[in-house]
């Protein structure tokens, strides 16, 4: 167990250590039914442009998902709000897994594949140039339009929360 702290603690230290920008990773949670908390992926393509990755599990009520998303992005600088916010927009891709539970679920098939179109918009901030803390703080909106699935709805809407950490590899 110590070990385990230890080179969490190291990774840690590296990833401070590291300058910001390219790259960010972190989480985003919010009301999604499907995608619950997820792993949250940027990769800055130039200074407009970015690729999102989101992997997201959810455990509810006697259902399991999983769901793996992409999404390109356009960014949009907010210079009348301050120099650290941006606007994003994008649309993409997603492709999941839903398993239910046999007692729960008694008449389903227990288990379905998703496919789903998405877009989101949103609003982030960095507190890199401010504090020089390579953090990324957003809100965001992310619908989807999901097929291939029997027990959620077929439009979702996901508002959500994020923090990423930023670096450059």
């Amino acid at each position: 167990m110590k070990k385990l702290f230890f080179f969490a603690g190291l990774m840690i230290f590296g990833l401070l250590s590291l300058s910001a920008q390219k790259h960010s990773l972190g989480f985003r949670s919010g009301s999604g039914e499907i995608s619950g908390v997820e792993l949250s992926y940027q990769n800055k393509l130039n200074d407009l442009n970015r690729f999102q990755l989101d992997l997201g599990v959810s455990n509810r009520k006697g259902v399991d998902a999983f769901k793996i998303s992409g999404l390109y992005q356009w960014v949009k600088d907010l210079p009348k709000i301050g120099d650290d916010f941006r606007w994003h927009y994008g649309i993409g891709a997603g492709m999941g897994f839903i398993s239910y539970d046999e007692v729960s679920f008694p008449n389903q098939d227990y288990g379905s594949n998703l496919l789903s179109i998405d877009a989101m918009i949103g609003l982030e901030y960095s507190l890199f140039n401010v504090a020089e803390i390579p953090l990324q703080i957003g809100l965001d909106v992310k619908p989807s339009l999901q097929f291939f699935n029997s027990y959620f709805d077929i439009l979702g809407l996901d508002l959500a929360l994020s923090l990423r950490w930023q670096f450059e590899l």
